[in-house]
């Protein structure tokens, strides 16, 4: 009877071997294959405006995002608060505050070192001759990672009016478009 369990404990810890082994994580890292301690993104938009296209305009600014993640594993996206997200130089008398960067989130999708990105929390509100438009994501699909030094935030999203908003903005989702390079080398990896 004990070497039936202890045969049995054995067939149950290599089972378990060998699901750990087959799970993934994914992780940023500053190279292909490096280690997974989690850097600083810091991106700025490429060469052209990032435009918010809402019923009323296009609302065209520079941009600056910044985040360090903080969580990771097993069958999780990499994720982590955005402490920095600014629009500024906005064209057509355009105001654009940002009142919470969110959260953003990278799930590796094994394409040149890159991922889905999907923001959580992040609320603007924008402002034109007494208009108010407010924008809020939630779980919202932004767009893509392209891995790289610099990597590429291609950005191309459908995100939410949020209540508040004058009438003028319209309903549903206003979209979002642009591209973002980061400052330094980044990766995403599945390990």
């Amino acid at each position: 009877m004990k070497v039936k369990m202890l045969g049995l404990l054995a067939v149950a810890a290599t089972a378990i071997m060998v699901f750990a082994a087959s799970a993934s994580a994914d992780y940023l890292s500053t190279t292909t294959g490096g280690a997974t301690a989690e850097p600083t993104i810091h991106a700025v938009n490429e060469s052209t405006h990032v435009v918010l296209a809402n019923s009323i305009a296009n609302i065209e600014c520079q941009s600056t995002t910044e985040g360090k993640p903080n969580s990771h594993g097993t069958g999780k996206p990499v994720s982590g608060p955005i402490s920095t997200l600014t629009f500024t130089g906005c064209t057509n008398s355009w105001h654009v505050t940002v009142n919470a960067p969110g959260t953003l989130s990278v799930k590796a999708n094994g394409v040149n070192h890159g991922g889905a990105l999907t923001s959580n929390g992040a609320n603007v509100t924008t402002t034109r001759f007494g208009v108010t438009c407010n924008y809020e994501t939630s779980n919202t699909a932004i767009g893509t990672v392209t891995g790289g030094s610099p990597a590429t935030l291609h950005i191309e999203a459908s995100i939410p009016i949020a209540a508040g908003s004058s009438f003028l903005c319209g309903s549903g989702n206003a979209k979002w478009e642009g591209a973002y390079v980061t400052t330094s080398a980044l990766y995403v990896n599945a390990s």
